[in-house]
């Protein structure tokens, strides 16, 4: 596809879209990440859509109100990428992503004083949570597929639950098996598998399923992407319409609410209303800015759409659907589960922070675009970025924070070993302005970083180069570093445990750092706390090897007393 085509294409996909992150974006596409990041940053420079961390977002908005601001640089944004998200907004909208990205999350945010909202999935710490009632929306979907196997099946419905390990999508595995045995007793789950949250995934599970399990003839899918994979393998597999049924949570978006009006595979869905959520969030926001009390949960609205109902709940509009506001189906969806009182001292935020965290999900997507409109209304700057690369960025933060504080312990005529790694590579940075130390590397960014230092004396230890690592290795490097004495050894590794001690994942790198450590008197660990409690395929050495270790403040106390009782100095970098 010629460049100025794809360019049209990708200004075209995200107005309808309202965010794609650059991984989704080199899929669909077919091109690499960095071809995509080069073409939304022609296109932002161009004014053509707002740049984002991980992807990107519309320009248009309505007249005279507010831009959207884009964290990579955009109209009007004072946002800036040498600090984290949560830096730079007044609230911030996330969803639960993992404890480690959590306790990240919520330390800089108590730091920083910013309250979070969290949507779909609750998450400890935040002000409210903003999702439906996963239980007992499953539970009506349930009931509707308990009527449908009366008629069709005779009771006997034989279920496949493609399901996910979170608590939400759970509850809404739990709900629909309950409400599907409350209306037809005979039914029950033939089987229930994880999927990941993959359609690929679901794809092949669905085809095994089916094959292992022919009697199966009904499908719940716990989301849309989920519920996308089963209806493909039911068209591979050749099964008859009449003969299976498929049922999804979600009704995301124009795929699903598309195959819903053909009378194929799926015959209903619960309808969650992104169109409704995205406005709750924001005025949810706003109300957690203004430190207003709110409900544990604010719980937004379903309904079990069905070919039936479906004109009366949605309307067809160019090539997607709307909510259609016309008919008393629907007007209990489009009611806000959350008012804001009209009072003079409740101030709007200026900036609203966004993490995606499924941006390829059509839930995700309508969401952001839901959200967008509803913040232009307002005058309110919205803030959309990928959750995986915020995190990435987080931890980039971190890192350069213990970098910092390593350059620290560096005094003039010292003999410093540095390790191979990104941390080490940013310690580098940081010794560029030293004067009268030398330093020995395996490292080639190490290397590259110091070269031109006159005042910094830089040995290389040669050896064969490992492209993956970018870093020297093999008897060479090991026979050099047995000829070397050095004040003190930067290291980095990729797993650190009290069991097992230090570890990495690739063997001639284990080699050499053993060999650097038998050649520094003061061993100092550079690692972020999420290579804590984790165990790489080969040991380097016991952990009692350390004597300091510098990390960020997320490293859990109790390990810190660990690492204390052993007689290790733990250095906290702040962030």
């Amino acid at each position: 596809m010629p460049v100025e085509n794809r360019l049209d294409d990708l200004v075209a996909l995200i107005q309808e879209r309202g965010f794609l992150s650059v991984k989704e974006l080199s899929r669909t596409f077919g091109v690499s990440e960095v071809t995509i990041r080069r073409d939304l940053q022609r296109l932002h420079d161009d004014r053509r859509l707002l740049r984002t961390y991980g992807g990107a977002t519309p320009l248009a908005r309505p007249a005279g109100r507010a831009p959207v601001v884009a964290i990579n640089g955009s109209e009007g944004s004072s946002l800036s990428t040498e600090s984290s998200l949560i830096e730079q907004v007044d609230v911030l909208i996330a969803i639960s992503w993992s404890p480690r990205s959590d306790a990240i999350l919520l330390e800089r945010a108590d730091k920083h004083a910013v309250p979070i909202v969290s949507e779909s999935l609750a998450m400890q710490g935040a002000r409210t949570l903003v999702a439906v009632d996963n239980y007992q929306a499953g539970r009506s979907l349930g009931r509707w597929a308990g009527q449908y196997a009366l008629r069709r099946f005779g009771g006997a419905a034989r279920v496949l639950d493609l399901t996910y390990h979170l608590s939400n999508t759970q509850e809404r595995s739990r709900g629909f098996a309950a409400g599907l045995c409350e209306t037809a007793p005979d039914a029950h789950i033939t089987l229930s598998l994880n999927t990941q949250a993959d359609r690929r995934s679901a794809y092949q599970l669905t085809t095994d399923a089916i094959q292992v399990h022919p009697e199966i003839n009904m499908i719940f899918g716990v989301n849309d992407t989920i519920t996308t994979g089963a209806l493909q393998a039911c068209r591979d597999q050749g099964l008859a319409p009449e003969n299976i049924l498929v049922l999804t949570f979600g009704l995301e978006g124009t795929t699903l609410i598309d195959e819903l009006s053909c009378d194929g595979y799926l015959k209903a869905g619960l309808a969650m209303f992104p169109e409704i959520v995205g406005p709750t969030c924001i005025e949810a926001a706003i109300a957690a800015y203004n430190r207003l009390d709110m409900s544990t949960q604010l719980v937004t609205p379903h309904m079990v759409v069905s070919a039936d109902n479906l004109p009366e709940v949605y309307e067809k509009v160019g090539t997607g659907w709307r909510l259609n506001p016309r008919t008393p189906h629907s007007q209990q969806a489009l009611s806000l589960p959350i008012r804001r009182p009209e009072r003079a001292d409740h101030c709007l935020p200026a900036k609203i922070g966004f993490l995606v965290p499924f941006s390829e999900h059509e839930w995700y997507q309508n969401l952001s675009a839901a959200m967008l409109t509803y913040a232009h209304e307002l005058g309110i700057e919205l803030v959309i970025a990928d959750a995986a690369e915020n995190l990435k960025d987080e931890l980039t933060l971190r890192k350069l924070s213990i970098a910092s504080e390593a350059s620290k312990l560096v005094k003039p005529g010292d003999v410093v070993l540095i390790d191979g790694g990104e941390v080490t590579t940013y310690l580098a940075e940081t010794l560029v302005d030293k004067r009268d130390i030398t330093v020995i590397t395996n490292a080639m960014a190490v290397l590259e970083t110091l070269r031109n230092q006159p005042d910094i004396a830089l040995i290389s230890t040669g050896g064969l180069l490992r492209h993956e690592s970018q870093t020297l290795t093999g008897p060479t490097t090991e026979i050099v570093l047995r000829e070397l004495r050095a004040d003190r050894l930067f290291l980095a590794v990729t797993g650190v445990s009290l069991d097992f001690g230090l570890s990495h994942t690739n063997l001639a790198e284990v080699n050499v750092k053993q060999a650097m450590i038998r050649a520094a008197r003061e061993v100092i660990l550079l690692a972020d706390h999420t290579k804590f409690e984790q165990e790489s395929v080969v040991q380097v050495a016991p952990i009692s090897i350390v004597h300091k270790v510098i990390t960020d403040n997320a490293l859990p106390a109790s390990i810190r007393l660990d690492l204390t009782k052993l007689g290790i100095e733990a250095i906290i970098a702040r962030t």
